[in-house]
C-alpha cells in the first residue's frame, strides 16, 4: 500500500486500486476525470454514497484502475468492506461501476447500467 503521492511514473503502468475519494487521493482524481482536488458534488459521487468503479486504461493501456472511494470518508470504509466481502456483495456483477449504500452491516450495491 502507499499513499497517492508516493506512486511513481512506472507504477501507474500497472493494473491499480486506489482507495479514497477525489477530494483526497490525486490518482483517485485522475482516473475518474477530474481536477484534485474534486470535492462535494464535484466528486461525481452522490452524497452518503460511495463507488466501486473499474476504469479501464486509466494510466496505461490495457490496465485498470479499480476505484474504491465515497462522498466521505465513513462512505469509502463501506465501499472497501465491501470489496473485501466480493463472494457476498459483488461476485456476478458485471457491470464497470456499483454503487454502495447502507452500512458495514448491511451494505446495498447497486450495479450501474452502461447509459
Amino acid at each position: 500500500a502507499k499513499l497517492d503521492t508516493e506512486v511513481t511514473s512506472a507504477e501507474k503502468q500497472k493494473n491499480l486500486v486506489l482507495v479514497g475519494g477525489p477530494c483526497v487521493n490525486k490518482l483517485t482524481a485522475e482516473a475518474l476525470g477530474k481536477t484534485y482536488p474534486a470535492c462535494g458534488a464535484s466528486s461525481g459521487i452522490a452524497e452518503n454514497t460511495a463507488l466501486v468503479q473499474a476504469v479501464d486504461d486509466a494510466f496505461a493501456t490495457g490496465k485498470v484502475a479499480l476505484v474504491v472511494a465515497g462522498w466521505e470518508a465513513d462512505n469509502t470504509r463501506l465501499a472497501t468492506s465491501v470489496l473485501q466481502n466480493y463472494e457476498t456483495y459483488l461476485k456476478g456483477v458485471t457491470a464497470s461501476k456499483a454503487t454502495v449504500t447502507g452500512t458495514v452491516a448491511a451494505p446495498v450495491v447497486t450495479p450501474e447500467t452502461a447509459s
